[in-house]
């Protein structure tokens, strides 16, 4: 995920006041979201999220206020010309059932006039990067894939023109959590290729989280209560309203963030190397990879040697020893070399990322 500072998408004072309504469901809403990154939008249910993305696209008129795509004042041009410039993914995916995958993904190429070889090379393209092999899945019909293989063809089928920005409502909530915890990995690994500008409306605060590089806290009357990173909203709430909302639990959230990249770890030595100073020891095969600890400081014990990569993060590191029972795991490279360990007194003590003092 980059973040060039840019804003691709920027709304300017943005109120939507739906006929005979009470009051507004969106007001004087400001909001700048970067090149290239994710915002999350959530809050409670009824306080405008949904409503701020489909104004984006102009599926709702706004009230009030100008929305800006790329520095341009989109507010009054066509609406149906300034969509297709904007992919929109949506929870129901609302494939249509009687078309063929293929089909599917070139609705918006085959409006906008593209030939056939081209569709027929992008349509491939999009299958390729969502993980669905063309010859396999171009000519099936929605009703033959699982929802989370529908999921992945709602998300090629919003990408198909090559758009720059990406509305998102809860795409993934109608799925299982495992499925579902799958394909968020795959769509931050997809971001990674093809770094579109997204807004991501979501109700879990662990996706939002997860995914976003801001997060825009939505409250009562469609108010915005704070737009920050995903750490500044677990640890410096901006209001009350913010802080009942992100609850108990922060602490635990922050340790998805945290990458153990960044993160001071205990040395490690390969044994028989020299003098141990105090730190743990292993032993590795052939290739160098570890296989098991060799000395442990301070006890004769010596557990499995299990390990996490260095590209995960804290959470992902206290998830595996919970789950192996260990009080230590070793950190490990893309070809599996020990970097370092963490210690489960390290999270209690507290975590020193690199160059703090």
């Amino acid at each position: 995920m980059s973040d060039s500072g840019k804003p691709m998408i920027a709304l300017e004072g943005i109120s939507k006041t739906y006929p005979k309504a009470a009051a507004p469901a969106v007001q004087e809403l400001n909001l700048e979201v970067p090149e290239g990154t994710i915002s999350m939008f959530i809050g409670p249910s009824g306080c405008g999220k949904t409503t701020t993305l489909k104004m984006m696209n102009r599926l709702i008129e706004p009230t009030t206020g100008r929305i800006l795509l790329d520095g341009e004042d989109v507010t009054t041009v066509n609406a149906d010309e300034l969509r297709r410039r904007i992919g929109y993914v949506i929870q129901q995916v609302g494939l249509f059932p009687h078309f063929t995958i293929a089909d599917n993904i070139a609705v918006v190429p085959k409006i906008l006039g593209w030939d056939r070889n081209r569709i027929t090379a992008r349509v491939d393209e999009l299958l390729h990067l969502v993980g669905l092999e063309p010859k396999d899945y171009r000519d099936r019909y929605p009703r033959q894939l699982s929802g989370g293989q529908q999921q992945r063809i709602g998300v090629a089928r919003g990408l198909a023109a090559d758009p720059s920005v990406m509305l998102m409502d809860e795409p993934f909530g109608a799925i299982d959590p495992i499925t579902r915890d799958r394909l968020q990995d795959e769509f931050l690994e997809l971001q990674q290729q093809i770094a579109k500008t997204i807004c991501f409306v979501t109700h879990d605060l662990s996706e939002a989280v997860k995914l976003g590089d801001r997060i825009a806290v939505f409250g009562p009357g469609g108010t915005l209560q704070q737009y920050d990173t995903p750490d500044n909203v677990l640890t410096h709430p901006a209001n009350e309203f913010v802080g009942e909302f992100v609850g108990s639990g922060a602490a635990v959230r922050r340790l998805s963030l945290l990458e153990l990249s960044r993160l001071e770890l205990q040395s490690v030595g390969l044994d028989g190397t020299g003098e141990r100073n105090g730190a743990p020891t292993y032993e590795a095969d052939a290739e160098g990879r570890p296989v098991r600890w060799a000395y442990l400081p301070g006890t004769q014990a010596r557990p499995k040697l299990v390990t996490v990569p260095h590209t995960g993060t804290v959470y992902d590191a206290v998830d595996v020893m919970l789950d192996s029972q260990t009080e230590l795991v070793g950190v490990v490279d893309g070809e599996q070399r020990l970097q370092g360990a963490l210690w489960w007194k390290d999270l209690v003590e507290g975590l020193k990322t690199k160059g703090q003092a």
